[in-house]
């Protein structure tokens, strides 16, 4: 479904990751679309003074408003991250080297999706850093559509769900849930804690 290009392996490290163009691509699809502010936040229940904020790069916004962003758009994820990027193939394959991917960075999480630029895959692969320690980092456990499974790579982290205990994971250790059920990620480790985070936004049957 999307253009690669086929790189070579490099001789050094890798740069470090660069922050998501995030704000730019959300206002370049609003005025391509002849929305306001005050339109965008009718259509996804995302304040327009939040929105503002975000296309500023001023607000870094959390996984569950940037569902309802795209969904107030009509847009999967990987469209609004990766806009005017994308090509619609048929026999689709994406790469994602070690490091070189783009990072999404919100208070409690740094995410970094993986291969994204295909916006036929009916689910997101994150490299996710756990930068929460507790859950005062969260206004509210974090809810939307989907699914979700975590496998943790390094560290320790707890994983907070609604109507159940919470749960402690190490390394190797895999955690699925249902993504309409509050939930929140908290590092337990000294350093934090690095997970493999798979998301399906598609409602639960």
């Amino acid at each position: 479904m999307w253009k690669t290009i086929q790189q070579d392996i490099p001789d050094s490290l890798p740069n470090p990751p660069e922050p998501l163009a995030l704000g730019d691509n959300l206002r370049a699809i609003r005025l391509d679309r002849g929305l306001t502010l005050t339109a965008l936040a009718a259509q996804s229940g995302v304040s327009a003074a939040s929105l503002s904020r975000i296309e500023g790069a001023q607000l870094s916004p959390t996984f569950d408003v940037l569902v309802k962003i795209c969904k107030g758009l009509d847009l999967a994820i990987p469209e609004l991250l990766n806009y005017r990027r994308m090509q619609r193939l048929s026999g689709w394959r994406s790469l994602a080297r070690a490091g070189q991917g783009r990072v999404i960075e919100t208070p409690q999480y740094r995410l970094e999706p993986l291969c994204d630029d295909v916006a036929a895959k009916p689910y997101l692969v994150f490299r996710a850093t756990i930068l929460a320690r507790s859950l005062e980092a969260f206004e509210a456990l974090q809810s939307h559509p989907g699914q979700e499974q975590i496998v943790v790579q390094s560290g320790r982290v707890r994983v907070h769900t609604e109507h159940y205990a919470p749960v402690d994971l190490g390394p190797g250790d895999s955690f699925a849930f249902d993504s309409a059920m509050g939930h929140a990620l908290i590092s337990l480790s000294d350093a934090p804690a690095e997970v493999l985070w798979v998301c399906d936004l598609h409602e639960t049957p």
